[in-house]
């Protein structure tokens, strides 16, 4: 056999021999330069990516996942292996390329085989296994997918707490790594959580901060300089470590030092080159760039070209794979749905909570109510988790975090709440069922997160407080309007099956609350509550069923339909007298979920001569936008008036004074009705 079509497999290597460590770093030198080459040539086909950003963690991504993860690449999802996160998708062709030296598994054609490096040819393409952004699915190592920048730490955090109960069971705790890049070191949700790790003392959360001497267009501040970056995160708590990240030496002494701190966090800073091993290619103006043609062989050259100086023997070593590790058998729970059957119902809830004279009252706040079905899901599953911003003020967790068997899933966020979202995508990812409580207006701020999961079909569901108007009195600032917007946009998309990709739910009573937080949990996708505040009057009883997709008709008229959703029921409800003596004989839709079915409520709009009247405590008319796109598309002529928030009022002394105010009170929905029907 020549010598250039032999390949010599090295066994496990001693490394405290110091010729020894030297024939290893040689192999992953050898392996790196073997990688960048892939990368470069993976993204020059694709017309895609930054490998020059990329390549500059080679030595990193090599170290990782040939040595120091402890993982089998057959089988990158056993629960006992350790993972590795991307919080940046510009090291995705990187570790493809490495999966597919390694023969990680891929779901092609509807079936796992191992990746090959013929496979890289389809890296960016529609329905290719290797999208641009790393999505859950196709790749095993894949999991979870890449979201919002800076947000992979907090992805990891959400493993590591899925992880926690079941790290009993495993001789040796799992770590989860995670390679950010220096475009998110502004991010302030990667900060919340570098704080979250500290405060959990997480010391098998691995943060890795991927510094370059360039950033994006101009040289790096020196506050996001590595010795910098070290002070503060040592500052924070972190045992933070300062390597060359591209010496396998001191690459592996870093992650040696994981664990071997107790239960203090190690924070690693990597120094690294952008375009490492290709001279021509470093420097800021190729930080996005593709070399293609003459660029692209001149650079696979210099990379050919530096092994001189970093691989030391005349025969490159094989650098081993990952030795085969023994399975760890996954923690069996039964569905949502089967442990739904366990569920008491309403009633029987308010029972058991020593709560039946409210029950006899009939009046209850739907956040109560959803505490109740809270509580008792999470009594029948085990994989159910509540997430809080700030339990103490508003929260919907108390019940929840009053019950010993419970408390332990209970996870406080500080008002973190872009980091909360995240962190719950991790848990769901690793099978939990997480709940994510925050006020309405808290969720404005984390809107890139919720896509990203929406988008990915996470299994998650938001229960946002204070909708509306409802949290006038706390002052303008906490009224959120603009959510219900925001949440209809992404109900309006469809997963690969055609599905609604996202719920918003609205429910106007205890009741409502109750069944649609059930129907949520068992609902695999995001869905949104959006709880009113205060107390409400019961609407309903036991026999009334609520579904997803579905609504509810409170009366039925012939002259107008006029459609609404969560606390504003109330206040047509209230209209429905004044109605009457206008001698308008009206229908009351409670659309409590968006989308819905639109088909039975045009029907309904059809017997009403085609009147419609959308009456909503949101800017942006997120009812009316969704009944204005269903009667476009039927083709029928239909006549339909909105009714919104237009102006949110500075200050009002409860819900009544602020539709008032706004223009939303029952004595203006009237009036809105009379002239639609032209009496007076």
């Amino acid at each position: 056999m020549s010598q250039s079509s032999s390949k010599i497999v090295t066994p496990a290597i001693n490394l405290t021999s110091g010729s020894s460590a030297g024939l290893v770093d040689s192999a992953v030198q050898a392996k790196a330069i073997a990688l960048a080459s892939t990368t470069l040539e993976t993204c020059a086909t694709a017309g895609v990516g930054n490998p020059t950003v990329a390549i500059g963690a080679v030595h990193l991504v090599t170290t990782l996942l040939y040595q120091s993860m402890r993982w089998d690449p057959a089988a990158p999802r056993d629960p006992g292996s350790d993972r590795l996160v991307l919080s940046d998708g510009v090291f995705a062709p990187l570790v493809y390329a490495a999966c597919a030296d390694l023969g990680v598994p891929v779901l092609a054609d509807g079936a796992w085989r191992a990746l090959a490096g013929a496979d890289l040819a389809s890296f960016a393409a529609v329905d290719s296994p290797l999208p641009a952004t790393p999505a859950a699915g196709a790749l095993a190592i894949v999991e979870h997918p890449v979201g919002a920048p800076g947000s992979g730490l907090s992805i990891a955090v959400g493993l590591a707490l899925a992880a926690r109960s079941e790290a009993a069971r495993d001789a040796v705790e799992r770590r989860f790594y995670c390679l950010v890049s220096e475009n998110e070191l502004r991010e302030g949700q990667l900060h919340e959580a570098l704080a979250h790790i500290v405060e959990e003392k997480f010391a098998n959360v691995v943060p890795i901060l991927v510094v370059g001497a360039l950033a994006t267009n101009d040289k790096a501040h020196a506050v996001d300089g590595p010795e910098a970056l070290v002070r503060r995160l040592a500052a924070l708590g972190f045992h933070a470590v300062s390597i060359d990240g591209h010496q396998p030496a001191q690459i592996r002494d870093a992650f040696a030092q994981v664990g071997a701190k107790g239960a203090q966090p190690v924070a690693i800073v990597a120094r690294t080159v952008r375009g490492w091993g290709a001279k021509s290619l470093q420097g800021g103006a190729w930080s996005g760039r593709i070399p293609t043609g003459d660029r692209l062989k001149t650079a696979l050259d210099e990379l050919r070209a530096t092994r001189v100086g970093v691989v030391t023997r005349s025969f490159a070593t094989e650098l081993p794979k990952p030795a085969a590790r023994p399975r760890t058998a996954p923690v069996a729970r039964p569905s949502v749905a089967e442990s739904l059957g366990a569920v008491p119902d309403f009633a029987r809830a308010m029972r058991e909570a020593d709560m039946l004279a409210v029950y006899q009252s009939g009046r209850l706040a739907p956040t109560k109510a959803h505490a109740l079905a809270l509580r008792a899901i999470g009594r029948a599953h085990a994989g159910v988790s509540l997430l809080e911003n700030d339990p103490r003020a508003g929260g919907v967790g108390e019940l929840f975090l009053a019950d010993r068997a419970l408390a332990p899933r209970h996870h406080d966020c500080r008002r973190a709440t872009g980091h909360m979202v995240s962190v719950a995508s991790g848990m769901a990812a690793a099978g939990r069922v997480p709940f994510v409580s925050a006020s309405a207006r808290a969720f404005a701020r984390a809107h890139e997160s919720i896509e990203c999961a929406v988008r990915a079909g996470t299994n998650l569901t938001l229960v946002a407080t204070g909708g509306g108007l409802g949290a006038i009195a706390e002052g303008s600032a906490a009224a959120s309007v603009t959510d219900a917007a925001f949440m209809r946009t992404l109900s309006s998309l469809r997963d690969d099956a055609g599905s609604p990709a996202a719920y918003l739910l609205q429910p106007a009573d205890a009741f409502a609350a109750y069944a649609l937080t059930l129907a949520a949990a068992e609902h695999d996708g995001v869905s949104m509550l959006r709880l009113p505040a205060g107390e409400a009057e019961f609407l309903y009883n036991a026999e009334t069923v609520f579904n997803l997709g579905r609504f509810e008709v409170l009366s039925e008229g012939r002259d107008l339909m006029i459609v609404t959703a969560g606390a504003m029921v109330h206040e047509i409800n209230r209209a429905l007298d004044d109605l009457d003596r206008a001698g308008i004989d009206a229908t009351i839709v409670d659309l409590y979920s968006l989308p819905f079915d639109e088909e039975a409520l045009l029907d309904l709009a059809n017997r009403n001569d085609g009147r419609i009247l959308v009456v909503e405590d949101n800017a942006g008319g997120a009812l009316a936008a969704a009944v204005s796109e269903a009667c476009t598309a039927s083709g029928e002529a239909f006549t339909i008036e909105s009714m919104r928030v237009e102006a949110v009022p500075q200050s009002a002394r409860g819900f009544a004074e602020a539709l008032k105010s706004a223009r939303l009170s029952a004595a203006d929905v009237v009036a809105r009705a009379a002239r639609m029907v032209g009496v007076s």
